[in-house]
Protein backbone atom coordinates (compact mmCIF):
# COMPACT_ATOMS: atom_id res chain seq x y z
CA UNK A 1 0.00 0.00 0.00
CA UNK A 2 1.40 3.38 -1.04
CA UNK A 3 1.22 6.93 0.14
CA UNK A 4 -1.73 7.69 -2.09
CA UNK A 5 -4.08 5.78 0.21
CA UNK A 6 -3.45 8.48 2.85
CA UNK A 7 -3.82 11.45 0.49
CA UNK A 8 -6.77 13.73 0.99
CA UNK A 9 -8.67 15.32 -1.87
CA UNK A 10 -6.64 18.28 -3.08
CA UNK A 11 -8.26 20.82 -5.39
CA UNK A 12 -6.25 21.74 -8.47
CA UNK A 13 -6.10 25.30 -9.80
CA UNK A 14 -4.54 27.03 -12.79
CA UNK A 15 -1.52 29.29 -12.24
CA UNK A 16 -3.47 32.27 -13.64
CA UNK A 17 -6.19 32.02 -10.98
CA UNK A 18 -6.47 35.06 -8.67
CA UNK A 19 -5.55 34.37 -5.05
CA UNK A 20 -9.03 35.42 -3.89
CA UNK A 21 -10.60 32.65 -5.97
CA UNK A 22 -8.12 30.07 -4.69
CA UNK A 23 -8.88 31.09 -1.11
CA UNK A 24 -12.60 30.71 -1.81
CA UNK A 25 -11.96 27.18 -3.10
CA UNK A 26 -9.79 26.35 -0.08
CA UNK A 27 -12.42 27.70 2.32
CA UNK A 28 -15.35 25.98 0.63
CA UNK A 29 -13.52 22.64 0.37
CA UNK A 30 -12.07 23.03 3.88
CA UNK A 31 -8.46 22.39 2.81
CA UNK A 32 -5.21 24.13 3.67
CA UNK A 33 -3.63 23.88 0.23
CA UNK A 34 -4.33 23.66 -3.49
CA UNK A 35 -2.17 22.10 -6.17
CA UNK A 36 -1.24 24.49 -8.97
CA UNK A 37 -1.28 22.46 -12.16
CA UNK A 38 -1.18 22.67 -15.91
CA UNK A 39 -2.71 19.52 -17.33
CA UNK A 40 -1.55 16.75 -14.98
CA UNK A 41 1.81 18.42 -14.20
CA UNK A 42 2.24 20.10 -10.81
CA UNK A 43 3.81 23.55 -11.02
CA UNK A 44 3.46 24.55 -7.41
CA UNK A 45 1.39 24.47 -4.28
CA UNK A 46 -0.46 27.34 -2.64
CA UNK A 47 -0.98 27.00 1.10
CA UNK A 48 -2.42 28.97 3.98
CA UNK A 49 1.19 29.79 4.92
CA UNK A 50 1.80 31.22 1.42
CA UNK A 51 -1.32 33.34 1.82
CA UNK A 52 -0.07 34.79 5.10
CA UNK A 53 3.55 35.34 4.07
CA UNK A 54 3.30 36.30 0.42
CA UNK A 55 -0.09 37.99 0.20
CA UNK A 56 -1.23 39.37 3.57
CA UNK A 57 2.21 40.27 4.95
CA UNK A 58 3.32 41.82 1.63
CA UNK A 59 -0.04 43.65 1.38
CA UNK A 60 -0.85 42.30 -2.07
CA UNK A 61 -4.37 42.54 -3.43
CA UNK A 62 -5.81 38.98 -3.46
CA UNK A 63 -8.22 39.94 -6.24
CA UNK A 64 -5.45 40.89 -8.67
CA UNK A 65 -2.53 38.75 -7.50
CA UNK A 66 -2.32 35.46 -9.40
CA UNK A 67 -1.38 32.18 -7.75
CA UNK A 68 1.78 31.71 -9.83
CA UNK A 69 3.24 34.86 -8.24
CA UNK A 70 2.85 33.60 -4.67
CA UNK A 71 2.85 29.79 -4.84
CA UNK A 72 5.60 27.59 -3.46
CA UNK A 73 7.62 26.21 -6.34
CA UNK A 74 9.20 23.89 -7.12
CA UNK A 75 7.22 21.29 -5.22
CA UNK A 76 8.96 18.22 -3.83
CA UNK A 77 7.52 15.15 -5.53
CA UNK A 78 7.72 11.50 -4.55
CA UNK A 79 6.47 8.20 -5.95
CA UNK A 80 3.50 6.44 -4.41
CA UNK A 81 5.85 3.62 -3.41
CA UNK A 82 7.77 5.76 -0.89
CA UNK A 83 7.28 4.58 2.67
CA UNK A 84 5.38 6.63 5.22
CA UNK A 85 8.49 6.87 7.39
CA UNK A 86 10.62 8.13 4.48
CA UNK A 87 8.01 10.69 3.45
CA UNK A 88 7.60 12.00 7.02
CA UNK A 89 11.39 12.25 7.46
CA UNK A 90 11.70 14.12 4.14
CA UNK A 91 9.03 16.61 5.17
CA UNK A 92 10.52 17.16 8.63
CA UNK A 93 13.99 17.70 7.18
CA UNK A 94 12.70 20.06 4.49
CA UNK A 95 10.34 21.95 6.83
CA UNK A 96 7.30 21.62 4.57
CA UNK A 97 3.84 20.21 5.17
CA UNK A 98 2.62 19.06 1.76
CA UNK A 99 4.11 16.50 -0.57
CA UNK A 100 3.05 15.79 -4.15
CA UNK A 101 2.68 12.16 -5.16
CA UNK A 102 3.44 11.61 -8.85
CA UNK A 103 3.55 8.70 -11.28
CA UNK A 104 6.48 7.68 -13.49
CA UNK A 105 5.57 10.42 -15.99
CA UNK A 106 5.59 13.11 -13.28
CA UNK A 107 1.81 13.40 -13.44
CA UNK A 108 0.15 14.44 -10.20
CA UNK A 109 -1.69 11.60 -8.47
CA UNK A 110 -2.44 13.42 -5.23
CA UNK A 111 -1.00 15.37 -2.35
CA UNK A 112 -0.46 14.34 1.22
CA UNK A 113 -0.22 16.51 4.29
CA UNK A 114 2.29 15.83 7.04
CA UNK A 115 -0.59 15.51 9.50
CA UNK A 116 -1.94 12.40 7.74
CA UNK A 117 1.49 10.77 7.78
CA UNK A 118 1.71 11.51 11.49
CA UNK A 119 -1.75 10.03 12.09
CA UNK A 120 -0.70 6.82 10.36
CA UNK A 121 2.61 6.64 12.25
CA UNK A 122 0.78 7.16 15.54
CA UNK A 123 -1.78 4.46 14.69
CA UNK A 124 1.08 2.07 13.90
CA UNK A 125 2.73 2.81 17.25
CA UNK A 126 -0.56 2.22 19.06
CA UNK A 127 -0.90 -1.17 17.33
CA UNK A 128 2.65 -2.10 18.35
CA UNK A 129 2.05 -1.05 21.96
CA UNK A 130 -1.15 -3.10 22.04
CA UNK A 131 0.73 -6.12 20.74
CA UNK A 132 3.51 -5.68 23.29
CA UNK A 133 1.01 -5.31 26.13
CA UNK A 134 -0.70 -8.52 25.06
CA UNK A 135 2.61 -10.33 24.88
CA UNK A 136 3.69 -9.13 28.32
CA UNK A 137 0.36 -9.86 30.00
CA UNK A 138 -0.02 -13.42 28.72
CA UNK A 139 0.64 -16.03 31.39
CA UNK A 140 3.32 -18.53 30.54
CA UNK A 141 2.77 -22.31 30.54
CA UNK A 142 1.21 -23.54 33.75
CA UNK A 143 0.66 -19.93 34.99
Amino acid sequence: MGLLRLAQETPEVAPELPVAEAVAIMTTRRVGAVAVTRGRKILGVFTERDLMRRVVFEQRDPATTVISDVMTSPVRTVPDSMSIEEAAALMRKGHFRHLAIVDEGDNLLGMIGLRYLQYELLAELERKIGGLQSYIMVDGPGG
